[in-house]
């Protein structure tokens, strides 16, 4: 390939971007557009007994106000949703049934606004129509609602909980490998321990928006999305609507972490309320609002049980997850599929449990298991080598393999020893003095730590159209997504690399689900699998213009037989040596362009799987093949500071190297490794959705109180990507990298912190408190 791969190349969309000339769903203003704003609930479990409009609807500028009695069409269309109490929505797990978006596109099985059911607080009770939106959220804050209260309760209790599903539904929720309680029995040391992690919510920039606009029974919805596809099979199934009557549009999204995914109920009622009035509707969720009209990551607990001959070989490996859910569905964001996946034992066995509060449902939110599970197995992990009397990075290395420890598969590629080195020379493991306390700098404690980072390779069908021109300009198009990542920009770099193009001349079109089918923008799997179809479509341009130049009676491959010409670095090339630019080659030709349709189908995909993708699903094929585990690895050190006396904590180095194949785009790529490692110092120190425990309510419902890393927090971050080949996960060896930097950065703090002080935190976040008394 032309060298625009694996080099850092500079965004494209970034002119349009800082000029503030990108387009985002809430920047569309239809003509005539009339403005919606929620009215939610003040409590959480209970039923709604009363409601006043009569003040909102004589304020000025409100046209209408709906409610569970008055929104047309809204309640006969929420029967798409398929499932209903007891469904379950499954992150994709190695053994686990398929699941997805397709069976089952809403963001949770009850619909608010349908009947007089209070079921988590904040739920939405009315939609409000104006001719601004400050006299819709005007209207809204008038509507009185009188209620009877039920008994309710926002924290989850572990010893309620429920291994997932049943029968076949259940399975890969609860695996055993060997004999756990021999295992245990013949140990040198054990660690058992109870690690918790927090609600926590999204807060991306970019609001949750909807703009919805019917024409006679075609309906145009802008919205933010992570998957338009997904949108439009909802949308379309819930209104019984073929899929070309409805055009879902999401050009650039300002931040998602896994909040846009799938279809929200404030989609679907603005849909509802902009039919009702027969005009345009746009709705922007406020801040507070963002915490219960999507989703958020569960709360959780991960208790752990690792034992160890006297060596630090592995020779039991417990975990058992209970994580939050609804008290309507099931929601799983397994972890356990990837702990087991990591360290070599011969006696493993993990459960997958839930435990049901008063929330609304829950959801993806970035390493949506990973990062909970990591802090609970990182920890055990440097638990363990203390207990040893080893060092943590040597008793991961006495336990790296290169085989999947349950599937007894091989990896398709593991760099996890090679990131250890790599970041350990960067960062001066070496200098570390093993004992709790003794490493000080006047009344600061020091203290390193360290923790393995993960994310699984999931791969997806995917289509791509390519139009290619002779006069050297290159059209992409796509039903993907950029999310901030970048997206734009690597697949330009794909076909400029293919077609021997500048990456300039090669414009991109997405986020519109007319475009050919492409995956959700999640699970680090944009750049893998629709960048393959990218790909693919290039290598069929090379094929077919080969096939016709080499037909023409005159010119450099004429006579050639197309079957031996292949197509390097934007040249067609002979096996004897005659060649011609592509670009040249095209312009010989009589039409002078050409498009084609690119595909990417890994072997490993079934028919399901494909099928599931095209509906607006997630049909993914990993991260275990019956012939491969694929994961990208990584490795983070992090040097902790603990103040003697105030026991403020502060994090003034924090270095990360990771494996995960073919990297598209150095700059990028660097970003995305940069800001989940930043995004692991607010899990580990700051971010933490507060509760009202007495009302089961969320309480810190905006970005003044919902702490977030800033400057100050962020000293000296070093990124370092090694280079791996892994021919296994798709043509362009792509693994995927969007998720991995946050997961091991909170057990790297929280060892760090035990390095300093002595005291081991095992919930998250950690504060000062904390310390209090024991540093």
């Amino acid at each position: 390939m032309a060298q625009t791969i694996n080099t850092a190349v500079t965004r494209t969309d970034a002119p349009r971007k800082v000029t503030g000339t990108a387009t985002y769903a809430a920047d569309v203003m239809p003509a005539g557009m009339l403005h919606g704003a929620l009215a939610t609930s003040s409590v959480a479990v209970g039923t709604l007994t009363g409601m006043d409009i009569s003040k909102a609807k004589a304020e000025p500028g409100v046209l209408a106000v709906f409610t569970h009695d008055t929104l047309p069409d809204y309640k006969s269309v929420k029967g798409f949703y398929s499932g209903g109490p007891g469904s379950a929505s499954f992150w994709p797990m190695d053994t686990a049934p398929v699941r997805s978006y397709a069976d089952n596109p809403s963001s949770a099985s009850y619909w608010p606004m349908e009947d007089v059911r209070i079921r988590y607080a904040g739920q939405p009770i009315a939609y409000v129509v104006a001719q601004s939106a400050a006299a819709a959220r005007r209207g809204a804050q008038l509507i009185e609602a009188t209620y009877d209260v039920s008994e309710s309760h926002i924290a989850m209790d572990p010893e309620q909980s429920f291994v997932v599903g049943a029968g076949e539904d259940s399975k890969g929720m609860v695996v055993t490998k060997g004999d756990l309680a021999r295992g245990l029995s013949s140990v040198a040391q054990i660690v058992e321990a109870e690690y918790i992690t927090p609600f926590q919510h999204h807060n991306p920039l970019e609001m949750f928006s909807a703009t919805a606009e019917w024409r006679g029974d075609r309906l145009t919805v802008w919205m933010p999305s992570q998957s338009v596809r997904t949108l439009r099979a909802g949308i379309a199934q819930a209104y019984g609507l073929a899929e070309t009557s409805v055009r879902v549009i999401s050009p650039f999204v300002g931040g998602a972490f896994g909040s846009k995914a799938g279809v929200t109920p404030y989609a679907m009622l603005t849909i509802a309320a902009a039919k009702a009035v027969g005009a345009p509707v746009r709705l922007i969720v406020t801040r507070p609002q963002m915490y219960t009209v999507a989703t958020f990551r569960p709360e959780s607990v991960q208790r752990f049980r690792l034992g160890a001959d006297a060596a630090g070989r592995l020779t039991a490996f417990e975990h058992i997850e209970i994580a939050q859910t609804s008290q309507f569905d099931q929601v799983v964001n397994a972890g356990t599929h990837i702990t087991r996946a990591m360290y070599a034992c011969p006696n493993i066995h993990t459960e997958q449990r839930l435990s049901r509060s008063d929330t609304n449902s829950g959801g993806f939110m970035r390493a949506p298991n990973e990062m909970q599970t990591f802090f609970g197995l990182e920890s055990a992990m440097d638990e363990l080598a203390i207990k040893l009397g080893m060092d943590p990075v040597a008793l991961r290395r006495v336990n790296d393999t290169d085989r999947h420890p349950v599937e007894d598969v091989p990896f398709s590629s593991r760099s996890l020893m090679q990131s250890y080195a790599a970041v350990a020379d960067s960062f001066g493991w070496a200098d570390r003095t093993p004992e709790v306390g003794s490493m000080t700098d006047g009344d600061w404690l020091v203290g390193y730590g360290c923790a393995t980072a993960t994310y699984p390779t999931n791969i997806l069908a995917s289509n791509a159209r390519v139009r290619m021109q002779g006069t050297g300009q290159a059209y992409i198009e796509l039903a993907a997504h950029d999310v901030g990542t970048g997206t734009y920009t690597i697949m330009a770099q794909i076909a400029a690399a293919r077609l021997g193009l500048p990456v300039g001349a090669c414009d991109v079109v997405m986020g519109e689900a007319d475009l050919p089918v492409a995956p959700i923008s999640g699970g680090s799997t944009t750049a893998a699998s629709a960048g393959s179809a990218v790909h693919d479509a290039c290598l069929k341009i090379g094929r077919q213009i080969a096939a016709q130049v080499s037909a023409m009676s005159e010119g450099p491959l004429s006579g050639v037989d197309p079957a031996g010409i292949t197509l390097e670095n934007g040249v067609l090339k002979a096996p004897d040596g005659r060649s011609q630019p592509l670009v040249e080659a095209l312009a010989s030709t009589p039409a002078g362009e050409i498009e084609v349709i690119g595909e990417f189908r890994h072997k490993a995909m079934t028919d399901k799987m494909i099928m599931t993708t095209f509906k607006g699903g997630y049909g993914s094929a990993g991260p275990v093949t019956p012939e491969m585990a694929m994961f990208a690895f990584g490795a983070e050190m992090v040097e902790v500071r603990v103040h003697r006396w105030t026991h403020e904590i502060r994090v003034p180095r924090l270095h990360g190297a990771f494996a995960a194949g073919t990297i598209l785009n150095r700059k990028t790529a660097h970003s995305q490794l940069m800001g989940g490692m930043i995004w692991g110092i607010g899990s580990a120190l700051h971010e933490v959705t507060e509760i009202d425990k007495p009302r089961a309510r969320f309480l810190n419902t905006n970005i003044a109180e919902y702490l977030l890393s800033v400057n100050a927090d962020v000293r000296e971050i070093r990124v370092e990507m090694l280079e791996e080949r892994d021919d296994y996960v798709n043509p362009l060896g792509v693994k995927g990298i969007g998720e991995l930097g946050i997961v091991g950065t909170a057990a790297a703090i929280a060892n760090a912190v035990h390095h300093a002080t002595g005291t081991r935190l095992r919930r998250l976040p950690i504060r000062m408190s904390d310390l209090v008394g024991k540093a």
